[in-house]
């Protein structure tokens, strides 16, 4: 049975979103009902939903078979099984209604959200005074527009975009062997002056480089442009959080644009730099690492890896420059697609980071 926006958004961290995005989610839920006994979900399944409990009472029972049990007056708001697998078995204690929210895309829609904050959090900073058109010494969204350091007076050779590229922090940590690979899956695209790149909300496709001319980055809901020039690149986050865009890329002259498909992405880009960890390598890093949850407030105040500092998304965006350098980030990764497009975001800024896998299992 679908389940009503105004029912979903009474839930947690579903409640801090937009109407849109809750909407999104109340789309991909269904109402369950179960009789007094029926067993809801096992302890240690990997579960693809996420259980609230709407109406009724159950019983959470652990692996030493110590029982709480929970009603919906009191619980109702918070999920039953937010650790995967979940730590826990939950039986009916009475007939019971709950909400099963699919949790992949509960995972997308908290990422596509944290965009948007960013999006309007950039504009809520801003000065009205200054200019519509806006140098790249900015923060960025996905378009995602990285600007790398500008080329001035230069002719606008094929060189020009390869040697701004390859001297950007992402892409000096590519293992050589790839760099060759990489330059050979790259297309060129030629593109007229007013020509739409990409859309926001469109599904990333495309990780492209500016190899002539010039364009500039349409945030939605703002006036404000923000120029690109040779060397310049963008689309990545869309593909390492699998997202849709949040932000439109418009041609400001005629230009030739390299564009890399999202399978050579990954296998070129993404898979060589992400570093996945436990925490007993975390351990043995000494003192010199941070570990970085970038889920919402929320979610980091019910459950978190001990130590680990909480900056969302959306703020880490803001924040990233703050940082300090000398310093790893673990990114844990309960945050899903949010802790990819983190530690992409710390990689591109020129920081050392990695993400901590099994993070669930370390809970306070």
């Amino acid at each position: 049975m679908p389940v009503p926006v105004n029912v979903i958004q009474k839930l947690n961290p579903i409640s801090e979103l937009s109407d849109e995005f809750q909407q999104k989610i109340a789309e991909s839920s269904q109402r369950l009902t179960f009789s007094k006994g029926k067993i809801i979900f096992k302890r240690g399944k990997d579960l693809s939903v996420i259980y609230y409990l709407l109406s009724g009472s159950v019983n959470l029972i652990d692996a030493q078979f110590e029982t709480a049990s929970l009603s919906a007056e009191t619980h109702g708001a918070d999920a039953l099984n937010d650790i995967n697998p979940s730590r826990v078995s939950a039986v009916a204690a009475s007939e019971v209604t709950v909400i099963a929210v699919d949790r992949k895309q509960f995972d997308l829609v908290m990422a596509w959200s944290e965009s948007e904050a960013h999006s309007e959090t950039s504009e809520a900073d801003g000065n009205a005074s200054e200019p519509m058109m806006q140098t790249a010494e900015i923060d960025y969204l996905d378009a995602f527009a990285m600007p790398q350091p500008m080329l001035s007076d230069v002719v606008e050779t094929s060189s020009d975009w390869m040697s701004s590229l390859l001297e950007s922090p992402l892409f000096t940590s590519i293992p050589a062997g790839n760099i060759q690979k990489l330059f050979g899956r790259f297309e060129e695209v030629e593109f007229e002056a007013s020509e739409m790149v990409i859309e926001a909300g469109q599904e990333g496709d495309f990780f492209y480089v500016i190899a002539k001319g010039e364009a500039v980055v349409l945030l939605p809901g703002s006036t404000d442009c923000v120029a690109l020039a040779v060397g310049d690149y963008f689309g990545e986050e869309a593909l390492v959080g699998d997202t849709t865009r949040n932000a439109s890329i418009q041609m400001k002259t005629p230009g030739i644009l390299m564009r890399l498909a999202k399978s050579d992405f990954i296998e070129l880009l993404q898979e060589p730099l992400f570093r996945y960890i436990e925490m007993n390598d975390v351990d043995e890093m000494g003192p010199l690492v941070q570990l970085l949850d970038v889920r919402l407030p929320v979610e980091h105040r019910h459950f978190r890896v001990k130590g680990s500092r909480n900056i969302a998304l959306s703020r880490l965006r803001n924040q990233i420059r703050d940082l300090d350098p000398g310093l790893t980030y673990i990114v844990t990764d309960d945050g899903g697609s949010r802790s990819k497009v983190a530690v992409q975001l710390l990689l591109q800024t020129g920081l050392s980071a990695a993400i901590l896998s099994h993070s669930e299992q370390h809970y306070r």
